[in-house]
């Protein structure tokens, strides 16, 4: 027993250390800025806060993975800089998982400089220091040396050694992001950014390794049809850490339900948005978003389909988030896209 254990919590934790480090949420497309430094600022309104939640594999296991996270980020001097603006925010994650309670506590900070090319489009240039740390509640494991006959009994000694589990490092990601923007009908967005750059140590079992770098391509489109109250909103999200590697792509149709007046961006307007997403090798996701002016919700559900889903049922997870990106100007005509 003590080696399947042992087994067990070495795969849980490889895991974690390549998966959990990083966000990793089925709706990327709804917070750009999470993936990419360079996309802060590059909002419908002048601010933009924003917050989601997500948990998976609840039928899997009675503790499954839950995950928080939250933000805000803003454009700064965009009326004092001749051509560009300064975009800047903060990112907060706490994820948690397992019946150890493996938690991570993430904090970043995007800043980036965008400089307008031309009146259609803008390329900017991102970092992002950030801080994360780590957490495993020991006393939450039971090993067989615990086993009375009858039950696990906490208090007695383990006699397992499971290393430097809770620990704090410094991040730094980086990000170049391109904007266009033609009309009120057609705006495209691609990004590639670059994390864990500084490839810091993580340890568990006394064993010390690095983080393998992580790279990220993220792409979106929006477009209305003319003369339509239908639009189609296609976007892709790579990812590549080392050895490991996914793609998520797909598309969102919106139809509009009652059409702005041009007078008000904050709560003016209101539009119903259905998804559907692959990622390559894990799941086929859905979701639903309701926009009301510059307030969106969004509920989504992931159909899991790789091997695991002998044990899920073919149940993922079931995300949820909430953004809210105001105007505070006075502004006429139709609504920015997002």
């Amino acid at each position: 027993m003590k080696k399947l254990m042992t087994t067990i919590a070495v795969l849980a934790v490889a895991f974690v250390t390549t998966a959990q480090q990083d966000r990793h949420f089925s709706m990327f497309f709804a917070n750009p800025v999470q993936l990419n430094p360079g996309a802060a600022g590059h909002i419908p309104g002048d601010l933009s806060v924003f917050t989601n939640y997500r948990t998976q594999w609840f039928t899997v296991s009675a503790n499954p993975f839950r995950s928080f996270s939250a933000g805000v980020d803003a454009k700064l001097f965009d009326n004092k800089l001749n051509n560009g603006f300064i975009g800047s925010g903060i990112n907060f994650l706490h994820d948690v998982s397992g019946d150890a309670k493996f938690s991570l506590n993430v904090i970043q900070i995007p800043i980036n400089y965008t400089l307008e090319l031309n009146k259609t489009s803008q390329l900017s240039l991102g970092l992002q220091p950030g801080f994360y740390a780590q957490r495993l509640n020991e006393d939450a494991l039971y090993f067989d040396n615990q086993w009375t006959g009858q039950d696990f009994n906490s208090s007695l000694t383990s006699g397992e050694i499971l290393g430097a589990y809770n620990l704090s490092r410094f991040d730094l990601s980086a990000g170049l992001f391109y904007d266009l923007k033609t009309s009120d009908r057609f705006n495209f967005q691609i990004g590639v950014g670059g994390f864990h750059l500084t490839a810091q140590e993580v340890s568990f079992f006394q064993v010390a390794e690095k983080l393998y770098r992580n790279f990220t391509v993220y792409s979106k489109a929006e477009y209305r049809l003319e003369d339509s109250k239908f639009s189609f909103h296609p976007a892709l999200f790579g990812l590549f850490q080392g050895p490991n590697w996914e793609v998520t792509f797909g598309n969102n149709f919106e139809i509009e339900l009652k059409e702005g007046t041009g007078q008000s961006t904050n709560f003016d307007g209101m539009a119903l948005s259905l998804g559907l997403y692959y990622r390559s090798s894990d799941a086929l996701m859905t979701n639903l978003i309701y926009k009301a002016g510059a307030l969106n919700l969004g509920i989504g559900y992931d159909i899991n389909l790789s091997g695991l889903k002998i044990a899920s049922k073919n149940v993922g997870a079931v995300e949820l988030f909430l953004k809210f990106s105001p105007s505070f100007a006075k502004k006429t005509g139709s609504a920015h896209f997002e």
